[in-house]
Order: C-alpha cells, then structure tokens, then sequence
C-alpha cells in the first residue's frame, strides 16, 4: 500500500521568466501544481496526500539536517546556468547533492533539465572526464518525442496518454548542454533517447530520476521562455519553427505520474522500519 502523504522539497534553480513569473509563480509552485494534478489523475495516488516546501538554491539555501528528516524526496528544477559553471551556489548545490545520495538514502532525488545535469555532474563525473558539456548540435526545442527503454517501460509502464506511440514520452525541451555517459554505473538505466539527445535521463530505483525534459512545462511556459532565451544567431525563421515546435501536445501528466512513482519507490518509515511501495 503507498502511504497517504508525500513530502517533497523543491529547489529552486532559476527564476521563471518575467511573462510567466506573475501568472504562474516560482518554478517549485509550477511543480507542486503539475504533481497535484498528476495525481488526481494517475491510478492508485487519487488519495495521496502532499507537504510541499521550497528553497531558493541561487540565494544558497537548502534544507537543513533537521527538516532533511522529514523530507522523502527532493526537485532540482531547471535553470538557465550550467552544471559546470563555477558560480558558488552551483558548487554547493553540487556538493549537497553528493552528501544526499552517499547519507541519506530515503531520499530520493529528482532533476529536470539543469537538475538532470546537475545530479548527473554531482554523481558520476570526475576532474578528469566531466559528464556535462555544451551539445555540438546546439538546442532542443519544443515538444520531442523520447523513446523509452525496455527498462523504463518494464517498471513504469507505457506511456497511457500516447495511444499511437506508447513506448514515446513527449515532453517539452529547452536545453543545449547535455549529459554523456557511454555506460552508466551499476544500477542506472536510461530512461531513453531523442533523435537530438541521446540521454534523456536517468534512473536508479528509490534513488535517483532525471528528464532531460521539462515536464513542468507547458505551451505558455516554454513559449514564453524560447522567446526570452532568443540568442543572437537564431533567425526569424528557426524561432517561428521552434515556436511552431512548441504548440504540440505532451505526456507531461503522465511524466509527473510516473515521478510520483518514483518517489514511492522502496519507501521505509525511518520510524517504524517498515516498508511500502508502489
């Protein structure tokens, strides 16, 4: 049986940009609606119950040891730095990641965009071989359709909004770093590829879940911030397409029912020692 109530922890890596920040709130508030519905709408988690909280990353905060007791998983959510940027939150962040996997293993985290590369550099790149880099194929825009592993199928099943294509999750992208690791570490999958990118996550089970994709994205969202993100070299041409990329429908729910999942992986009380999962 899953238990009735979630905490999760949201770690706010950017702000939302001006057009969307006033209607929408903070990216930790688009997230707590997004796994809301999420879950009004996925089989068996009608009933589960949420505490949200929210930290400003930029600014350096992050939970504590004491409220880390209560927290069953964490959002990193996306931003427009880099994970190898040297700026100082980036590097605590980085490091608070590394202390959460290796210390605290009820907790589980999650990262979308920034925070897939972000866990991912925290995780498995060394001085020597960075796993994080600029893509020599520039970005990924608008609604892309992912092909999801066996694997990934196999535990969290097929992709229930995309009846013609079910073994494809399609989300929203903005992004030009990407994360490459040949071969994943004992007990990570990938969750999948694009014809752009071929990583689009990872997944470790009850530890670790990463989109490259932005689930908590939608048309206004993305739209508004393609066109805030305009780099000086995209013609009128290649903004129109990508904005043109953009109006198409996703699996966003899904993608979040599928966190939910997640979340409730090989959950034990840290009072009881006893075990649920979904």
């Amino acid at each position: 049986m899953a238990p009735t109530r979630l905490h999760l922890a949201v770690l706010d890596c950017d702000t939302p940009v001006p057009t969307v920040l006033p209607k929408l709130g903070l990216y930790s508030d688009i997230f707590e609606s997004l796994l809301r519905d999420a879950a009004s709408k996925t089989r068996g988690l009608t009933k589960l119950k949420f505490d949200f909280s929210s930290y400003d990353s930029v600014l350096g905060e992050l939970p504590t040891s004491e409220e880390l007791d209560h927290i069953d998983g964490l959002i990193i959510t996306g931003s427009a730095a880099a994970a190898y940027d040297a700026e100082p939150w980036i590097k605590s962040l980085t490091e608070f990641v590394k202390s959460i996997y290796i210390s605290h293993p009820y907790i589980k985290l999650f990262g979308s965009c920034f925070g897939h590369q972000l866990i991912c550099n925290a995780l498995f790149s060394t001085p020597l071989e960075p796993v994080v880099s600029r893509d020599p194929k520039g970005y990924e825009l608008g609604v892309q359709p992912i092909t999801l592993t066996t694997t990934f199928l196999n535990r969290f099943g097929s992709v229930t909004s995309n009846p013609h294509s079910p073994k494809e999750l399609r989300l929203q992208f903005v992004h030009a770093d990407h994360v490459v690791l040949p071969t994943l570490p004992e007990g990570f999958h990938s969750i999948g590829r694009s014809k752009h990118c071929a990583l689009q996550g990872v997944w470790k089970k009850g530890r670790v879940l990463t989109y490259q994709g932005h689930a908590e994205f939608d048309r206004f969202i993305n739209g508004e911030s393609i066109k805030a993100f305009r780099k000086p070299e995209w013609s009128d041409q290649y903004l129109a397409d990508s904005l043109m990329a953009v109006d198409a429908d996703d699996d966003a729910v899904w993608a979040a029912g599928a966190m939910l999942r997640f979340f409730l992986e090989r959950m034990e009380s840290r009072r009881t020692g006893s075990r649920v999962s979904y």
